[in-house]
């Protein structure tokens, strides 16, 4: 098996992923433990949160403090392109079962085309939707250079 790759992370990819990243983790986590309607008005018109609600978006803040937590610290500590690869693809299947809720939930109120959505619903995909593809540019290697390297950690 090869050994690590080290990479050179442009700018671009570095300050996103490991301050504005992290940060919009922390307001979602901060929204979903402390004002569940606001979140859950993104997609669904005059929502009633109840206590189902709380417990599922209190688990998903969890998650995202997760999600920063790798970003800000697991990132600044490595160089490896496998460990940044990997994190960057364990945070587009969340985007991505993202999207199929936003769907799901859109599809049930029969609101899939754009024109019947929301400036709510805009802004969360549209912040989805950026950190989205900028993970897909950087797993695409657009902007990256490789080179290999014999250790993980920063000297």
């Amino acid at each position: 098996m090869p050994g690590p790759q080290s990479i050179q992370v442009p700018l671009f990819y570095r300050l996103f992923f490991t301050w504005i990243d992290p940060i919009i983790c922390v307001w979602g986590a901060y929204m979903d433990f402390f004002d569940p309607a606001l979140v859950l008005s993104s997609h669904i018109p005059n929502p009633t949160p109840d206590i189902g609600h709380a417990m599922i978006l209190r688990q998903r803040g969890g998650g995202m403090l997760n999600f920063g937590f790798i970003s800000a610290v697991l990132l600044r500590y490595t160089t490896d392109m496998t460990i940044w690869r990997i994190v960057q693809i364990a945070d587009l299947v969340v985007d991505c079962a993202y999207f199929w809720a936003v769907h799901g939930a859109l599809s049930a109120q029969a609101r899939l085309g754009w024109q019947t959505w929301r400036a709510e619903d805009w802004g969360s995909l549209a912040i989805t939707g950026a950190a989205a593809v900028a993970r897909l540019c950087f797993l695409l290697r657009v902007g990256v250079t490789r080179e290999a390297k014999g250790g993980s950690k920063k000297a």
